[in-house]
């Protein structure tokens, strides 16, 4: 009778034990998703560094052509006996570095807004890179029915039960 008795005890001490852990839940920090904003964040500074380098370098194309042709108007004007210094010449060579200017600085403008644009991208990709995803898993019965450590528990709970049963059935 006593081992009976022994034997029910550890079987409701082991249903307790999984019916209390039906409901438990644990966190964890997700593994499967990569972060990718360190490197989005270096793609987009490079970017814009490019974007104003190209920049530089074609102001400076835009700066070279420009000398270029202003040597051969003012060759061209001297060649035809016009005075550089006054009337329509100079008027000629200050019009022409006008236009010039403009186009620079519409050249400038250009790539620096590209390069704010990659500089915008790169600040989003560091944002990025400090939110951090969790997610959250309940146990299944299969997992804890198969789980050695709380197999291991649940006996050694049982068991120094049906060792008071038994000492309090034989008193």
């Amino acid at each position: 009778m006593c081992s009976v008795v022994g034997v029910g005890a550890l079987l409701a001490v082991a249903a307790t034990a999984v019916s209390s852990n039906q409901s438990s839940r644990k966190v964890t920090m997700s593994s499967t998703s990569v972060n990718t904003a360190p490197v989005d964040s270096y793609v987009a500074k490079t970017k814009a560094n490019y974007a104003r380098a190209e920049g530089d370098r074609t102001i400076n194309e835009a700066r070279n052509r420009y000398l270029q042709s202003e040597g051969q108007v003012q060759s061209t004007l001297a060649a035809g006996n016009v005075s550089l210094g006054s009337g329509s010449a100079i008027d000629l060579l200050v019009n022409n570095r006008g236009i010039v200017q403009r186009q620079m600085n519409t050249l400038r403008h250009q790539s620096d807004v590209k390069a704010w644009e990659y500089d915008v991208a790169g600040a989003k990709a560091d944002a990025r890179n400090v939110v951090q995803t969790a997610h959250v898993e309940q146990d299944s019965w299969r997992e804890t029915l198969t789980d050695p450590l709380f197999m291991i528990n649940t006996t050694r709970k049982g068991l120094s039960l049906f060792g008071k049963v038994v000492q309090h059935a034989t008193k």
